[in-house]
């Protein structure tokens, strides 16, 4: 009797070691996103076991070479052939959650994986499709330059902030499942459109919420959670009503409170980023020049 597939949860950080013979040069494990989760990979020739995982992974290969790559599943061998000029466009693939596969490579590659947990699709999805419908297709490979633009902007996110901010890659990963979902599940879902944006009610309390907790690492879910909605319709309708995404909301409220704050000359500037939700200094100078044209100490001197 065959043994069953490795069951693997890769929003563990010592997963890969189980399946892979190096580390990531890249991961997200020690930043605080739960939505999802990034490894960016550069594996020799490898043969992959019979594996099954918890999350669905979407994939962006960038090879230097060109790389075959066998994968058996659903009782089909799949052989496919990578090339370098794919990547610029729009090169992906999806091994969705709960499906056994085997995996190999014949040359050294480079990919960067996402994690997305299938309870995430679920949320997003709740408001047009029964639950239990929500699956992924398996695509080898496939072209989307919607998915590869949301999947470059979280990595390059994380590589300039490796503490990362909750509220953007929420942000990101709610774009992102819904896309999944729009074009890539097993059953096609409808989104139900809305002519109008968060009732009066629901945006005051939405506007309250995010000022009651600038201070904090702030994730969309906990938003969404607080207005009884999922976050796919809490962006679209967020920013009907006021023009623009929760995630630039929040950050202008946080400048706004920071040019306030830089005002008392006994604060210093690590503690205003500190306490108007950034990371640390860099990462508020980062976003206060793109927003004022200045750097904290020259609005300050100012």
């Amino acid at each position: 009797m065959p043994a069953p597939p490795l069951d693997l949860d890769f929003s563990k950080e010592e997963t890969p070691a189980q399946i892979l013979p190096n580390l990531p040069i890249l991961s997200s494990h020690q930043s605080s996103w739960q939505s999802i989760h990034i490894a960016h990979h550069q594996p020799p020739p490898w043969e992959l076991p019979e594996i099954s995982n918890n999350q669905h992974i979407i994939y962006l290969p960038n090879t230097h070479q060109t790389v075959t790559v066998k994968c058996l599943a659903e009782g089909r061998l799949q052989e496919t052939q990578f090339h370098t000029s794919e990547y610029k466009h729009g090169c992906f693939g999806i091994l969705p959650a709960g499906m056994p596969y085997e995996l190999c490579w014949n040359v050294n590659v480079e990919f960067v994986h996402f994690y997305i947990e299938p309870t995430f699709l679920v949320n997003i999805a709740h408001e047009s499709v029964n639950p239990d419908q929500v699956e992924l297709s398996l695509k080898i490979k496939e072209f989307d330059w919607v998915i590869h633009h949301i999947g470059m902007a979280l990595k390059s996110h994380l590589e300039a902030d490796r503490i990362g901010s909750c509220f953007y890659a929420d942000s990101m990963t709610t774009a992102l499942s819904a896309h999944l979902i729009k074009h890539y599940s097993t059953r096609k879902p409808i989104f139900r459109q809305y002519d109008d944006g968060l009732s009066k009610l629901k945006l005051t309390q939405a506007i309250a919420y995010i000022n009651e907790h600038l201070g904090e690492n702030l994730s969309l879910t906990a938003i969404a959670d607080e207005l009884g909605m999922s976050q796919y319709y809490f962006c679209r309708l967020f920013k009907r009503s006021i023009g623009t995404t929760p995630h630039q909301y929040l950050i202008q409220q946080r400048i706004d409170r920071a040019k306030q704050l830089l005002r008392k000359p006994e604060l210093t500037v690590t503690a205003i980023a500190l306490d108007c939700g950034f990371n640390n200094q860099s990462h508020f100078a980062k976003y206060f020049r793109r927003h004022t044209g200045a750097t904290p100490k020259q609005f300050r001197n100012s």
